[in-house]
């Protein structure tokens, strides 16, 4: 019985320590990856600023130009599928170089 009680007592942590606590720390600390998105593939990292943002490029192997930005539906397809685990998606906003800056509720 006192094994079971400290099995239970176990998970129960980390479950706990696995629910989604975000804070600055943390989301800067979240690893660069690639992201599928409406037949583009992009590159999102953290973006520098208040807030739970990912910055989204798009990404070639450096031998061919992509011939036209990505449409918002693609970028939005690949802000939802970016979603840290405990986090939603809220908006998006484009930026210069043809990628965007996806805003999220981690609370």
């Amino acid at each position: 019985m006192k094994y079971l009680a400290i099995s239970a007592a176990l998970v129960l942590g980390a479950c706990a320590a696995n629910s989604a606590g975000w804070s600055a720390s943390t989301w800067s600390g979240l690893p660069d990856r690639t992201v599928a998105g409406g037949g583009y593939s992009f590159f999102a990292s953290p973006a520098e600023g208040q807030g739970f943002k990912l910055k989204f490029s798009v990404k070639t192997d450096g031998t061919f130009g992509v011939a036209e930005a990505p449409t918002e539906d693609a970028l939005v397809e690949a802000a939802r599928a970016a979603a840290p685990e405990g986090c939603d998606f809220v908006s998006l906003e484009r930026s210069a170089d043809g990628g965007a800056v996806a805003d999220y509720d981690c609370g």
